[in-house]
């Protein structure tokens, strides 16, 4: 009773059990924690993964087995979640949160929701334990959600340096001044400009409204005829205006400082990225000359042209249809030869070019106003909208392209165009 022998074994012994229990809170539970983070990290990107999907490939209600599904599950499944060996349970849903439904910019409840399980449901094993074994817990379960939604925005970077006019409700035709396939609304008097007799009638988009203009639903796949300006004011479909687009920005305000100029910084921002973000309702200056023979040679005729990055995709399907074959994914997410374009408010050019007055205030939709207008580069158009163009080839000197959607950009405070006429489209993780 008074002998000392083994008193340090009965020690240990009680010790092992408080060890064994710290060694489960920090080595179990952090296996627990980084699983849990994988685990989200596994439902994000398939949430993000789906929403693309719906995007820019399912555009439909997705279908079960669909590209949207596809793509979320297997996305999220190619991510590690826990030790190996185990099996990881997804589940892939349309759902949006409540506080999404109603939200602007959103084209009804397009969201993708993912959850990961490694909890022993949806076909999935539960994470095992190490230490806790000794109390007689042999499991843990994690489990993540997200949820991510396909927005519309109304900006774009990478902006290549041409504007083509957008569409306008027909009238003509009506003779003396209004001709058939021809933008007709005002002519010379005087010194300005006035509205003819029956005129041709241009709506551009608003935030709610699509106006007369290029809508998501009638024109993705419409194939475009970039036609060079002729320098009259008669604008006929497809035309377009070479433009200066910002190379440089304000840190603090995000407003451009400066802007391309000549054909050698113009042919440049047609083959590469040089842009800075542009906003529908910006201004852009108009290059001086119809650039016509630097514009075929970034589009279509130099080697390094945006037709030669990538001359084996194909636009197969006419309207509705889509790129097929190509260097994706190599060479990035979307095909060279797919760029963004300005869609220009052909109204307020017409009378701008008409009245030769690029100072006074413009109400789009309505006409000439009262207040005073600082045009950038001393001529300029608005920005309508802004499309995605896949350049398929040239023809009789002309551009041809087939309109298509394109990522754009969230910026704050600047206000979407109606869903039905915005091509710029955004997701993001929203749960």
């Amino acid at each position: 009773m008074h002998s000392e022998s083994g008193a340090t074994l009965i020690q240990v012994a009680v010790m092992i059990v408080v060890l064994s229990g710290f060694s489960a809170l920090v080595l179990d539970q952090g296996v627990m924690w980084l699983a849990r983070v994988q685990a989200q990290n596994a439902a994000d990107a398939g949430a993000l993964a789906g929403a693309l999907a719906r995007a820019f490939d399912e555009t439909t209600p997705p279908v079960a087995g669909g590209l949207a599904e596809t793509s979320a599950r297997t996305t999220a499944l190619s991510n590690t979640v826990g030790t190996s060996g185990g099996v990881t349970g997804v589940t892939v849903g349309w759902t949006c949160p409540t506080f999404a439904l109603g939200s602007p910019g959103v084209a009804g409840p397009r969201c993708a929701r993912v959850d990961v399980f490694r909890d022993g449901t949806n076909s999935s094993t539960p994470l095992p334990t190490f230490f806790a074994n000794v109390f007689a817990v042999t499991s843990q379960p994690v489990r993540a959600s997200a949820t991510a939604w396909v927005a519309n925005t109304a900006t774009a970077s990478c902006m290549r340096p041409f504007a083509i006019a957008d569409r306008w409700s027909e009238k003509g035709p009506v003779p003396p001044y209004n001709q058939l396939g021809e933008f007709n609304r005002w002519r010379s008097m005087g010194p300005g400009a006035v509205q003819i007799p029956t005129p041709d009638v241009y709506l551009p988009p608003t935030t709610t409204s699509t106006g007369t203009g290029y809508t998501v639903t009638a024109d993705v796949g419409t194939l475009v005829t970039i036609k060079v300006n002729n320098g009259s004011s008669a604008i006929t479909p497809g035309w377009f205006l070479a433009l200066q687009v910002p190379k440089t920005v304000d840190a603090v305000t995000g407003l451009p400082t400066s802007y391309t100029n000549g054909a050698s910084e113009y042919q440049a921002a047609i083959k590469t990225c040089v842009s800075k973000p542009v906003s529908i309702g910006q201004y852009l200056p108009l290059e001086t000359g119809a650039m016509v023979g630097p514009t075929a040679q970034g589009t279509m005729t130099d080697g390094d042209s945006l037709y030669n990055k990538d001359p084996g995709a194909t636009w197969v399907g006419g309207v509705g249809g889509s790129v097929s074959g190509g260097c994706v994914p190599a060479c990035g997410a979307l095909s060279p030869r797919i760029v963004p374009i300005t869609v220009f408010d052909l109204d307020e050019y017409q009378w701008r070019v008409i009245a030769n007055n690029w100072t006074n205030e413009w109400i789009p939709g309505v006409g000439p106003g009262g207040g005073n207008f600082t045009c950038p580069g001393g001529k300029c158009v608005r920005v309508a909208n802004i499309v995605g163009v896949f350049i398929t080839g040239m023809v009789m000197g002309d551009v041809q392209g087939r309109i298509v959607r394109y990522p754009g950009q969230f910026v704050a405070n600047v206000p979407n165009i109606a869903v039905g006429a915005s091509f710029l489209t955004s997701v993001q993780l929203i749960r």
